[in-house]
């Protein structure tokens, strides 16, 4: 009798363990499918807006505001097409918004502060749009 109910809280331990994994599983997956969804709603506004404007720019998404100053901040900005992050200066833009994404027209630059040879800077009127 005791083996029998030993065996019985076995299964239902087993049967809830599998259940757990298949919740995360599943959440994992409509995540992933929602963040695929969010990507290409965003390639298309950036294509919808090349054509329409006539601009020519690469999207960017803010990851990280690192220093801000008076004449603009220092900044992390993730580029969406390849993933890579990067050091940017944006000028005369103190108060840039974490988490935005904005179509860029800068260059890349010596950064002083850092030593760093790819420092992406952006001028007022290089920032195209913002998504």
């Amino acid at each position: 009798m005791v083996a029998l109910v030993f065996i019985l809280v076995l299964l239902v331990v087993f049967a809830v363990i599998v259940g757990s994994v298949w919740l995360v599983a599943m959440s994992v997956r409509d995540h992933s499918a929602r963040q695929a969804e969010r990507q290409a709603l965003r390639q298309q506004a950036v294509q919808e807006l090349r054509v329409v404007d006539g601009r020519d720019g690469h999207l960017a998404y803010v990851e990280r505001v690192y220093q801000r100053a008076r004449t603009g901040a220092k900044a992390i900005i993730v580029w969406d097409a390849t993933g890579n992050r990067q050091d940017a200066w944006f000028q005369d833009w103190p108060n840039i918004p974490v988490g935005t994404y904005l179509l860029l027209a800068g260059s890349t630059g010596y950064g002083p502060h850092n030593h760093n040879p790819h420092v992406y800077y952006v001028r007022p009127n290089e920032i195209l749009t913002m998504i």
